[in-house]
């Protein structure tokens, strides 16, 4: 009888060896949508703490003020609404979790000019396959420490099964390289972006016009 413990760092091994393989295999093309996207849900939701609900509510706030100045009234006499997300524990914590969810949802739907078609099995390609798979386990250290984050924020008020529990629990933060960590990425990116200038919008693959028989497309 095999027993896995949950309490250990099996769930973030996982994580990490999934994303990192499925990097190998789609590219780097394919897999830096996803990491750059994450990246900045990370930023905005996760590290920026409450500064979307802050601007958020600001914004609601201030609304009659606009609509006063716009009219040609006077907006010091427009009083202010009150916040549209409630200063409580919940509100601000799932706005953030849902556009966290929201931004990694549009790296992985939304196709980029620079993605082209992902690479299919595990040969060829090496140079973007390994950049590919680095990107992934970046992906995955950024995920999973938003997912140790957010749940430590939300376990005083959540309930959910046992098992669940133990595998939110067993999670990393990261937070001790996570700068470090998004630099490294921003860098890298920098660099295949000046090496890679006059190819970042060309579509790999596709052949040239008439040529013979050739076989498939590796």
């Amino acid at each position: 009888m095999i027993t896995i413990d949950l309490s250990g760092p099996f769930v973030t091994y996982s994580i990490l060896a999934l994303l990192g393989i499925l990097g190998w295999i789609r590219g780097f093309r394919y897999f830096v949508s996803l990491a750059l996207m994450t990246t900045l849900a990370y930023l905005i939701a996760v590290q920026g703490g409450n500064f979307i609900v802050g601007l958020i509510n600001r914004t609601y706030s201030n609304l009659p003020r606009l609509a006063a100045f716009l009219t040609g009234g006077n907006a010091a006499d427009a009083a202010p609404l009150g916040p549209i997300i409630p200063e409580n524990l919940e509100a601000p914590l799932l706005l953030r979790v849902l556009v966290f969810i929201a931004l990694v949802a549009i790296g992985i739907g939304y196709t980029f000019p620079w993605e082209g078609k992902p690479l299919s099995g595990w040969g060829g390609n090496r140079p973007l396959r390994i950049l590919g798979a680095l990107a992934g386990l970046y992906t995955a250290v950024l995920l999973t420490s938003a997912a140790a984050i957010f749940w430590r924020e939300f376990a005083p008020t959540a309930t959910v099964p046992d098992m669940l529990a133990t595998a939110l629990n067993s999670l990393p933060t990261w937070t001790g390289i996570i700068p470090s960590t998004i630099t490294a990425f921003v860098i890298t990116l920098l660099i295949v972006t000046v090496i890679r200038f006059n190819r970042i919008w060309a579509v790999d693959g596709g052949g040239g016009g008439g040529g013979g028989g050739g076989g498939p497309k590796k």
